[in-house]
């Protein structure tokens, strides 16, 4: 969906700068002149170190590196100019790859390693360095291709467009929006644990949208859903919600990971999950309740739980969880308390000398068929 005002191209600034700010990848689809390409560099007016790398002057060994042989005959891969002055910048930068969308496959395929494993020929990026790249539609691009699936799931995908009343106000002041960046927010980290659970219970009442690859060759140039882009889409609505931005961003920013039809789902589908605080559950056990509750909140309770436990891990805490699979399978269903129960009871998990509840024994035949029965010590 084109931007079409104000709004909707403030909203898509900031989903850019949330990207920007997690370090998520980010393409940014529009047409030529739209301002793409100042917008990511007005980065450089708060303090931000930016590389722009024009692809249409790129060959596969500026993202691969050049082979070189050195004096005892080893090859090694130099890394190009740009890649060096990133590692050597000591502060938050971006890789932008302009033009994108006239990336040969070759050069598709050579770009893969630096952006999901920051490694440039032999030089490894800082993880500091975050990547952004522009690309018009390869109906308006000059010798435009579309891109690969494995380039594709790479990177959020957002649509841009100026609007006229941004264009219009910047062309009388001189003063154009810059890009919003953002340290790491406090509570991110408990917020990308809840939005990772939600991730996992949406997957289980859906399996079917892990991973989906759309046939048709422009639709898998652009987002759709795999365990990659649902890990970036978890990450960024943790922590555009840390920051507390428009839900209309949190859209953007899962639309642009999964797709728009599938991120509808799963955005309508967590906010109906009205979940209760996994710390009151693991205080009094008691007095937790699982009778009449769909087992795909079952699943996604129990596994806020876990994510607690994991967080801070004690004997008490720990029984307590194994309770509360147990109090879930006899009051609601089984299957959904099975996988996290045998979460809990993998190696590692359940703290040393730790005593086995007994109301483990409802999962006896499920645990015994995983090899993962326990014993009482």
């Amino acid at each position: 969906m084109a931007v079409t005002s104000r709004v909707d191209y403030e909203h898509t600034l900031e989903a850019l700068g949330i990207c920007v700010s997690a370090r998520v990848p980010v393409l940014l689809w529009g047409n030529p002149g739209e301002g793409k390409t100042a917008a990511v560099e007005s980065a450089r007016d708060l303090g931000w170190h930016v590389e722009t790398v024009i692809i249409t002057h790129s060959e596969p060994s500026d993202f691969a590196g050049l082979p070189v042989i050195g004096p005892d005959g080893t090859v090694s891969l130099a890394p190009p100019a740009w890649a060096r002055r990133l590692a050597a910048a000591g502060r938050p930068s971006i890789a932008f790859f302009d033009e994108f969308s006239t990336a040969s496959p070759s050069l598709q395929a050579a770009a893969l390693r630096p952006l999901t494993h920051y490694e440039v020929g032999a030089l490894q990026l800082p993880e500091t360095v975050a990547f952004v790249a522009a690309a018009n539609p390869s109906d308006v691009a000059a010798a435009g291709w579309e891109l690969a699936a494995p380039t594709a799931s790479r990177f959020i995908h957002l649509d841009w467009a100026l609007p006229l009343e941004v264009y219009s106000e910047g062309l009388v002041s001189g003063r154009w929006p810059s890009l919003p960046v953002h340290e790491v927010p406090l509570g991110y980290d408990r917020r990308l644990a809840d939005e990772l659970v939600l991730v996992a219970g949406f997957l289980r009442a859906r399996e079917s949208q892990l991973s989906v690859i759309p046939k048709d060759a422009a639709a898998r140039g652009r987002a759709f859903p795999t365990p990659r882009t649902w890990s970036y889409a978890a990450r960024l609505v943790a922590f555009a919600k840390s920051l507390g931005v428009s839900p209309e961003v949190h859209r953007l920013l899962v639309a642009g990971a999964v797709g728009d039809a599938v991120a509808h789902e799963y955005l309508t589908w967590s906010a109906a999950q009205d979940l209760p605080d996994p710390e009151v559950l693991l205080a009094d056990v008691e007095a937790a309740s699982f009778t009449g509750m769909r087992a795909d909140r079952v699943f996604v309770t129990l596994q806020s739980v876990h994510a607690a436990v994991s967080r801070d891990t004690t004997p008490d805490r720990w029984v307590a969880a194994v309770r509360l699979c147990a109090l879930a399978a006899r009051q609601a269903s089984l299957d959904p308390a099975v996988p996290v129960v045998r979460s809990l009871l993998r190696a590692g998990v359940r703290p040393e000398g730790t005593p086995v509840p007994g109301d483990i024994s409802v999962f006896a035949p499920a645990l015994a068929l995983a090899g993962l029965l326990p014993t009482a010590r």
